[in-house]
């Protein structure tokens, strides 16, 4: 009997999890696993319509953490009770909330993409926590993105910033990456950074960040649902690819310009060093800061990298210096990710710990936590947000009825 696994997770959509999902069922579909791809909407996280059954032993959950309490609330026809239950998260911070990890608990194993992760979360649980890298897809050579379309010279020396709006701009940190290459490239006609973005209409804190340079003419912002052949095109097409970020759980977009063979320069901090070193990109130095005025977006006191300007500025000055004789770094940024992150390569690990796992049989949980407890610690989540916000709405009716008492009586008085 072949080897088989459901993997639950957001297999539609153009977005960070969403491709890693399909990379990571690419990847074991490749060594001959059978994967039952049960898909679910990222806005209800309600099911997809899908002819897969869920007919295996194995569970693979590819939730965000963040919101797998309200996943698993909204879908308690889910069959737990019997499977290896295995959960896989990407965490940028070393921060771990005690929800969270009474949540985890009750899992039989975490996966994640980075070593970084793998330390974040050994210190919280007792369960296996597993790297398994996200796979890179690299795809034929494309005209999808058209220069011409975003008037963009021809011949340019072309830079590139890529991030989601929603994600916060405290951790992608955008403005970094702008301001350092304003600070070399502002009077360049010949050089231009490419600002891609999607859903800025539904961050204004990053609307904030971004609308001040719109002005600058070699700063181009793009603000579209590309389709991944036409992003992959973009990355084809350009020359430097730049991530100021203050943290990330893997950094798929770097990782995917490396297997190009582009510069790539990016903070030295997070899961980006499993594959980033100082043979074949970039690394900018940085100092730690702590989250705060994040209007409930994350969490109040956690910790990020914050990049050091002026180490980003001089390393894109050395670029513009020695533009054209930086191909060692290019290839061994391409030789890094085809001999340790090709789908054939994570393919095979995936293979060896799920054949493993099988050949153990399911077991009780280390922790000694019943599976059921899963949907337990999810209602009870979604009852106490709904208690929270209804104490909210009715202390804000409360408070507006005695503001306008107040003003009753002291205009009585007058």
């Amino acid at each position: 009997m072949s080897l088989s696994v459901n993997y639950h997770g957001f297999f539609e959509g153009n977005f960070g999890i969403a491709e890693a999902t399909r990379l990571n069922a690419m990847a074991m579909e490749s060594t001959g696993i059978k994967v039952n791809r049960i898909s679910y909407s990222s806005d209800t996280l309600e099911k997809s319509k899908s002819d897969a059954q869920p007919d295996a032993l194995i569970n693979i959950f590819h939730i965000n953490s963040n919101v797998t309490h309200e996943f698993f609330s909204k879908n308690q026809d889910i069959n737990l009770a019997g499977h290896y239950n295995i959960v896989y998260w990407a965490w940028e911070f070393p921060e771990v909330s005690d929800k969270t990890v009474e949540f985890l608990n009750i899992f039989d194993e975490l996966w994640v993409p980075s070593d970084f992760c793998v330390n974040i979360f050994t210190k919280y649980t007792g369960i296996p926590v597993i790297r398994f890298s996200h796979p890179i897809q690299k795809l034929a050579p494309s005209d999808a993105f058209n220069f011409e379309e975003y008037n963009i010279k021809p011949g340019s020396n072309v830079y590139i910033t890529i991030f989601d709006s929603l994600s916060t701009t405290i951790r992608k940190n955008p403005e970094a990456t702008i301001d350092a290459f304003i600070n070399v490239f502002k009077n360049d006609s010949e050089s231009v950074l490419i600002v891609k973005t999607h859903n800025l209409e539904r961050s204004k804190d990053a609307q904030k960040v971004v609308e001040k340079y719109s002005g600058i003419p070699n700063i181009i912002i793009i603000n579209e649902h590309f389709s991944k052949e036409k992003l992959h095109s973009l990355i084809q097409k350009s020359d430097v690819l730049i991530s100021l970020h203050g943290s990330e759980g893997f950094g798929l977009t770097m990782a995917e310009a490396m297997s190009y063979g582009k510069i790539v320069v990016g903070t030295g901090y997070s899961g980006n060093l499993d594959f980033m070193n100082v043979n074949n990109s970039f690394l900018i130095q940085y100092n730690f800061i702590k989250t705060s005025n994040t209007k409930g977006l994350i969490a109040e006191g956690l910790t990020l990298a914050r990049p050091d300007l002026q180490d980003a500025t001089e390393k894109l000055q050395y670029i513009k210096n020695n533009f054209k004789s930086l191909a060692s770094i290019k290839q061994n940024a391409e030789a890094q990710i085809r001999d340790h992150f090709s789908i054939e390569t994570i393919g095979n690990l995936l293979t060896l710990r799920l054949s493993f796992i099988e050949k153990m049989g399911k077991k009780e949980n280390v922790q000694g936590n019943s599976v059921d407890n899963v949907f337990y610690l999810a209602e009870i989540d979604r009852l106490t947000g709904r208690v929270n916000y209804l104490e909210k709405t009715l202390y804000n009716k409360i408070r507006k009825k005695v503001n306008i008492f107040l003003k009753k009586k002291i205009k009585g008085k007058k």
